[in-house]
């Protein structure tokens, strides 16, 4: 058995793992090892006196060849102790602590970290000085460098409270929307603005709060504005990522980019009163005016010589005022008017008669035309601008008139101007079927598409325009034996037209930087939005 395992043994390339694995084989069957043998007979090698040894099973086997003396091993080093068994063993964690104080040395050895950089010196400005606008963007460069802005209006975001008759708060948030407001960095509308330069542009705030959204422009309303992109979440410990509403220009940079500005908190003023736009256009309150009025107001009486008491011509019996009356019973005029009993008993005033006598004559029953429109349309593209108008009789009698699409003429005032979109002549050609007969009180809609009711390039630029349809009723139904009501009828109001979409841009020229306007001053230059098409 012991002469098997060696041969198992010496089969392997090496002499040391052959006598490893021996002496394992062995140690596992509980006999001694090569070496104890070989101490037991110091005057033959194991391996020779293996190989002369023959094997009991296979006799006629041929022996193998003995393989050369392999060089001594040199001595092991001796095993680590074992603890005693009466020694404390070492703590479970004193690894762990070891590595973190290690880390924690590691840490204290890196470099300290730069100080932050100063917040972007850039100030926003929102100034409106009515509700529904033209409101101005003015940003600021506060600073002593020169930083990088977009100049985009689109990036304005506000929120507005409105407060009630009850002081119920109700809040709107305007902005564009996704198809209008730059979703980068707008590489177009890039400005850089140098120290004491500012960026100014007038715009319409029905822009951003359109729709139901305009109500919030309304007087006593709470206006808190955001330029820019929004700031990443309070949980978030990440640094902010570009796009930036302002940058520094240098390397390294000066200051700490800005996501976004935040402009001063401001209150919509309720406009001027009805009865102080009437004074303004009086001033002397409905008095009798100065005798100099009328100079001033004729730049060439200034001109003139003033008369002399001589040259003067002398007053006429009819220019002289008249005596005092002592007639008490016959009240005049304004104390008249002051007492209402004596206002009820008051004969007519027969110049009102006569001047109500010699005028036109209006009959109010007499059936009559009134033309509304959708107060806003929001389209993708000029293709799909559709505005909704009604025709309602608003007199009390009934009507039969003929109302057709082509009948309407609509004025745009946009970003490229004023466009008359022309409504067709008559034709005296519709037929009976075509006229229809309104009740008092009834009415008719229509819808026209824009884009085949007016000029091909009107609605080319992407941005806010206003829509002002006028009715041109002018079929007389003589050819068909009727009497067509026919008259010109102007909507009352207009309707506002946003395009998100267009061949053209939003901006047509590049933005430009100006001096920024001393405090002091009240008026300062602006960059028209116009879109900067003018």
């Amino acid at each position: 058995m012991r002469t098997r395992l060696v041969r198992i043994a010496c089969l392997f390339g090496s002499a040391a793992p052959a006598a490893s694995i021996a002496a394992a084989a062995m140690a596992a069957l509980g006999v001694a090892s090569i070496p104890a043998r070989a101490e037991a007979k110091p005057t033959s090698s194991p391996a020779v006196e293996v190989s002369k040894a023959p094997p009991p099973e296979t006799p006629k086997a041929p022996p193998p060849a003995a393989p050369k003396a392999p060089p001594p091993a040199a001595p092991r080093a001796a095993p680590p102790a074992a603890p005693k068994a009466g020694s404390a063993a070492p703590p479970a964690g004193a690894r762990a602590t070891a590595s973190r104080a290690s880390a924690k040395s590691a840490k204290k050895a890196k470099a300290p970290e730069p100080p932050p950089l100063p917040p972007a010196p850039a100030r926003v400005w929102l100034i409106a000085p009515t509700p529904r606008g033209p409101w101005t963007l003015r940003i600021d460069n506060e600073g002593d460098r020169p930083m990088r802005i977009p100049a985009d209006v689109r990036l304005l975001r506000l929120e507005i409270d409105t407060f009630d008759q009850r002081k119920k708060k109700k809040t709107f948030r305007c902005a564009a929307p996704a198809g209008l407001k730059p979703t980068g960095f707008p590489e177009r509308r890039a400005l850089l603005l140098a120290p004491g330069q500012s960026f100014i542009e007038r715009f319409d705030p029905r822009l951003l709060c359109f729709g139901k959204d305009e109500a919030a422009l309304t007087g006593g309303a709470v206006v808190r504005a955001w330029y820019g992109w929004g700031p990443p979440p309070r949980w978030s410990r990440k640094p902010p990522a570009a796009p930036f509403a302002a940058e520094s220009t240098d390397d390294p940079p000066a200051f700490a980019p800005a996501v976004g500005l935040a402009a001063p908190t401001m209150v919509l003023s309720h406009g001027r009163p009805p009865g102080r736009a009437a004074a303004a256009t009086d001033p002397a309150g409905g008095a009798e005016p100065h005798p100099d009025a009328d100079d001033k107001a004729d730049p060439s009486a200034t001109d003139r010589p003033t008369p002399s008491a001589a040259d003067r011509p002398a007053p006429s019996a009819t220019d002289r005022p008249a005596p005092p009356t002592t007639d008490r019973a016959s009240p005049p005029e304004a104390d008249r008017a002051a007492h209402p009993a004596a206002r009820e008993h008051a004969p007519p005033d027969r110049s009102r008669v006569t001047a109500s006598a010699n005028g036109p004559l209006v009959d109010a029953n007499a059936p009559r035309l009134e033309l509304t429109s959708e107060p806003w349309s929001d389209a993708a593209s000029p293709r799909s601008i559709v505005v909704r108008v009604s025709a309602r009789n608003a007199g009390r009698r009934p009507m039969t008139v003929a109302l057709r699409p082509r009948m309407l003429e609509f004025r745009v005032d946009g970003p490229n101007g004023t466009t008359v979109c022309q409504a067709s002549p008559p034709t005296n050609a519709i037929p009976r079927d075509m006229y229809r007969t309104l009740k008092p009180g009834a009415s008719s809609s229509m819808s026209v598409l824009l884009k085949e009711a007016c000029p091909g390039n009107t609605f080319d630029r992407e941005g806010l325009y206003e829509v002002t349809a006028t009715l041109h009723a002018n079929e007389t139904g003589s050819g068909v034996g009727l009497d067509a009501y026919t008259a010109v009828v102007p909507a009352k109001s207009s309707t506002l037209v946003r395009v998100k979409s267009a061949p053209e841009p939003f901006y047509s020229a590049a933005p430009r930087a100006v001096p920024t306007p001393a405090p002091e001053s009240s008026e300062a230059p602006e960059h028209d939005p116009g879109h900067e098409n003018e």
